[in-house]
């Protein structure tokens, strides 16, 4: 009787402290002391890991919604083999987390199709995993946002929601050219991520030499690229896209089979380089 009523009084206290699971999971620890011959300490840990492994499970699925990914996939879903320009190496040091922890920018640079998008969404997941927060948006979306909180006047807020995360990922920057307050926008969220050490993950299929091509002018260009590649690891990924390779193999687009056609296809890619950070 003593027994029961210490127990209704350790559920009610836990519940008082907000540890649900815990509480839930009281009587089968419990019972694992008497079936297991655990000791305090490792009923107590058994009990306690519970509680931390489902707020841990919430945190991350919470942190998913609010990262805004457009799919789930991970890197162990990468293909590989079709990218042997890919480095794996390198991207196993990036699977570590430890350019989360330093503030460096990872940059992903190649033509269209190569997995560029599905490398980023593998990293953000594996940083949602470890507990960060991560804000996932296309360079195109960007715009979009920028447009409508400047009819609103409301660009501190957006400006606040980019350099809040522990993460940031802009996806597809290049295929937009942008005005000069929209570069100018741009501009402030990174120099904002640099000073505060917060990194970045970019995926673009123009080279450094091109972007000139996306900013309004050259300054501004020098001065982003210059807080953008500071701190960074740079990623040049050269292949053919996967799209295009599974139309040929159904037959839908002829195979590549001249010298010209290859020469037009190395000329429309961005030149591979080691990937290796830029300090």
């Amino acid at each position: 009787m003593q027994a029961s009523l210490a127990c209704e009084a350790a559920r009610s206290k836990l519940e008082h402290l907000g540890l649900l699971v815990a509480r839930d999971a009281l009587d089968n620890v419990l019972e694992s002391v008497r079936l297991e011959d655990l000791s305090v300490a490792e009923a107590l840990d058994r009990l306690l890991g519970m509680e931390a492994h489902a707020r841990h499970e919430r945190t991350v699925e919470t942190n998913m919604k609010f990262a805004g990914l457009p799919y789930r996939r991970t890197l162990e879903e990468y293909d590989f083999g079709a990218q042997p320009s890919l480095d794996r190496d390198v991207m196993d040091r990036l699977s570590t987390m430890r350019f989360m922890a330093e503030g460096v920018n990872v940059i992903f640079l190649g033509p269209p199709g190569v997995g560029k998008t599905h490398l980023a969404v593998g990293l953000t997941l594996k940083a949602i995993e470890a507990g960060h927060k991560a804000y996932f948006t296309t360079m195109s979306d960007l715009v979009r946002k920028y447009r409508e909180a400047a009819r609103q006047d409301r660009l501190g807020r957006l400006l606040g929601i980019l350099a809040r995360p522990a993460l940031l990922v802009l996806d597809e920057i290049g295929y937009t050219q942008l005005e000069r307050p929209e570069g100018s926008f741009l501009f402030d969220v990174i120099a904002v991520r640099y000073q505060r050490q917060k990194p970045l993950i970019l995926t673009s299929n123009k080279s450094w030499g091109r972007w000139g091509e996306i900013l309004p002018d050259s300054i501004m260009t020098a001065a982003l690229l210059d807080r953008l590649l500071h701190r960074s690891i740079t990623v040049n990924i050269q292949g053919e896209s996967y799209r295009l390779r599974d139309h040929r193999k159904l037959g839908l687009i002829p195979e590549l089979n001249s010298e010209s056609e290859g020469r037009n296809a190395e000329k429309n890619s961005v030149t591979p380089k080691p990937a290796k950070p830029s300090r």
